[in-house]
């Protein structure tokens, strides 16, 4: 038997917001589609515990997601709420440990993608990664 989690977070408000500084030179942020690259969860204080988009860890759907320019040359603040199915959470039990440890808050990093669907590698620098509940709105026996 399988439980299937869903969860959900939100970083819609600039002050709960991540900041970063776009540094693709071909290609601007509005042009480009966000996906979630990975979620890290503080583990004791010193170490992280990671679900990664690209080992099939789980599925997201981001919504409402608008990058905010900022005063800076290229700074933007990332706004969005994100839907999650967290996929084989019973073999994630370092991950689950950490979850707990933190109270349930993590840290969601964002990656891009071109209009073409590739990855974009190293088109931002993280400014500031700011923490979120990962908040449980459903679970069901499968």
């Amino acid at each position: 038997m399988t439980i299937k989690y869903n969860y959900y977070i939100d970083y819609n408000h600039a002050s709960d917001a991540s900041t970063i500084t776009w540094t693709h030179k071909d290609l601007n942020i509005e042009d480009c589609e966000p996906y979630v690259d990975f979620i890290r969860c503080d583990e004791d204080g010193e170490e992280y515990q990671f679900l990664y988009s690209d080992e099939d860890d789980f599925i997201s759907l981001i919504d409402n997601f608008g990058a905010i320019k900022r005063d800076a040359e290229d700074e933007y603040i990332l706004c969005y709420t994100a839907d999650f199915y967290i996929k084989n959470m019973s073999s994630n039990k370092k991950f689950i440990k950490a979850l707990k440890y933190s109270n349930n808050n993590v840290e969601v990093v964002l990656g891009f993608k071109d209009k073409k669907g590739e990855i974009l590698e190293d088109c931002f620098e993280e400014n500031s990664n700011n923490t979120t509940k990962l908040a449980l709105i459903e679970y069901s026996w499968l």
